[in-house]
């Protein structure tokens, strides 16, 4: 299934817009989130730059079960505002009598669930679309700037840094036998399984860093800033995919 990544729901006309269309799920970029209206309930799952595990994410439920104006009107009193719903619904005390809540006492048919998202294929907006390429290092490397360096190809001398053990020696020694993962299958593995992966800066060269999976040195490079060659014109328009 695609999922359309909108630039946000913050006004009016941008919920009407998504209201019409015939799919009802959307990502949003501003605020970060995953926007489902369907039948009677509104679901928001809220998302950041960090969240690389739809099992991370929180999610919110709200509507009833007989009419969709209850939602309707919520979306109404946050004046068509994601950014407005999403302040309000974190500060709601949800062990206690969430209708006590300012911001729902409006809505006396409208019921609110908070609960943990159970789809492990949501990932935040940030790291959908486009990747676009480095300009200079980032104050802290993340699995998103590595991405984006493997997608741009900005590395230079890629080479193994997997270590064997052999067991009659206690010292750790190079296996030349193992060769240097492709850049192109790193970034599938880091897509696919963003929890197993790593990045840091190589120990003994502080010009190169070092990608790990599952804890355990993988390869090294050294990155490379310059803007790459100039590729086909990208679509206006990016799709994320939950599959």
């Amino acid at each position: 299934m695609n999922i359309r990544c909108l630039p946000h729901l913050n006004t009016k006309q941008a919920w009407l817009d998504f209201c019409k269309r015939e799919v009802s799920s959307c990502f949003t970029e501003q605020p970060e989130a995953m926007v489902d209206f369907q039948t009677t309930y509104l679901m928001i799952t809220v998302l950041d730059n960090n969240t690389r595990h739809g099992k991370q994410a929180i999610k919110y439920s709200l509507g009833s079960r007989s009419s969709l104006k209850p939602a309707w009107k919520f979306i109404q009193a946050c004046d068509f505002n994601l950014q407005i719903m999403i302040d309000g619904l974190a500060e709601i005390n949800f062990d206690g009598n969430a209708r006590d809540n300012s911001l729902l006492k409006a809505h006396t048919d409208l019921t609110v669930r908070k609960f943990f998202s159970k789809d492990r294929s949501i990932i935040s907006p940030g790291n959908l679309g486009p990747m676009m390429p480095l300009t200079e290092p980032p104050p802290l490397w993340t699995l998103q700037h590595l991405s984006r360096l493997l997608a741009n190809h900005q590395y230079r001398d890629m080479r193994t840094e997997q270590l064997a053990l052999p067991n009659s020696d206690p010292l750790r020694v190079e296996f030349r036998g193992i060769p240097t993962p492709g850049a192109q299958e790193i970034l599938i593995g880091i897509i696919h399984q963003p929890e197993l992966w790593q990045i840091r800066p190589h120990p003994k060269n502080t010009g190169r860093l070092m990608i790990l999976r599952q804890g355990t040195a993988l390869c090294s490079f050294e990155p490379d800033f310059a803007a790459p060659e100039p590729k086909l014109a990208q679509r206006g328009t990016r799709w994320a995919s939950t599959v």
